[in-house]
């Protein structure tokens, strides 16, 4: 009897929440570590950008030093955009609810996505600094609400398994952009990255995006979010 009542209380892994589970970490997590690795391949490609950028508007090359600090403030603002996003959870989540925040933070990676495939047309790598800022703040809000949240959704005895798996998108993340940072695997005969093509690979977080979009908000809400705020009260859907 006693073994009957422990398994009735122990959650079991639903349809819904597997895919609540995925989802939230493909469109959230995933982007967090793509961002992270995809600055160093093309590192070089974009360095050169930054050059003729600067040529075409002063007829005149950068200097070796005002290249590599202008390319470390392009790095340093992802960290720097996380730590934003760190100080902006807790409003975010309390205000639209650990769901509702990561659908807000979609903003942070649209956003600078678009402005990435437009600097090259642009012709401004003051668009690529702007964007690692966005895109850190993405990064540092769901690196936050994306545990909490399927924390919250599990069930008690799934919280450790479900726990680890934003781990795993990031580091799925990380791998696809070294993946596609290959020169001999994604190169052109020239020896020029195949991302090159388009403007930035890093409008290639746009597929995530599109995915999270799709189909997150067919999930429920967090049980102990809508609990504190009386949602449940109110008929409003919950996991």
């Amino acid at each position: 009897m006693e073994q009957q009542d422990q398994s009735m209380k122990e959650g079991r892994l639903t349809l819904v929440l597997a895919l609540a589970t995925l989802i939230a970490a493909f469109g959230s997590s995933f982007q967090y570590g793509y961002n992270v690795a995809a600055v160093n391949s093309p590192a070089l490609l974009m360095q050169q950008f930054y050059n003729e950028t600067y040529y075409g508007r002063t007829g005149e090359f950068m200097e070796d030093f005002p290249l590599t600090l202008l390319w470390s403030v392009t790095v340093s603002m992802f960290p720097f955009g996380g730590f934003i996003g760190s100080l902006l959870v807790g409003p975010l989540v309390n205000k639209f609810g650990r769901k509702g925040a990561l659908l807000f933070n979609n903003i942070f990676s649209i956003v600078p996505a678009i402005l990435m495939g437009c600097s090259k047309v642009a012709k401004s790598f003051e668009l690529i600094i702007i964007s690692r800022l966005l895109v850190g703040i993405c990064a540092g809000l769901s690196s936050n609400v994306v545990p909490m949240y399927l924390g919250e959704l599990a069930p008690k005895n799934l919280r450790g398994a479900l726990g680890v798996v934003p781990q795993l998108f990031i580091t799925v993340g990380i791998l696809v952009a070294q993946i596609f940072g290959l020169r001999n695997l994604l190169a052109n005969a020239d020896g020029e990255f195949r991302t090159s093509r388009h403007p930035h690979p890093f409008t290639t977080t746009l597929g995530p995006l599109l995915v999270f979009q799709s189909y997150h908000h067919r999930t429920g809400l967090s049980a102990d979010w809508s609990l504190l705020t009386g949602w449940m009260s109110l008929g409003g859907p919950c996991c």
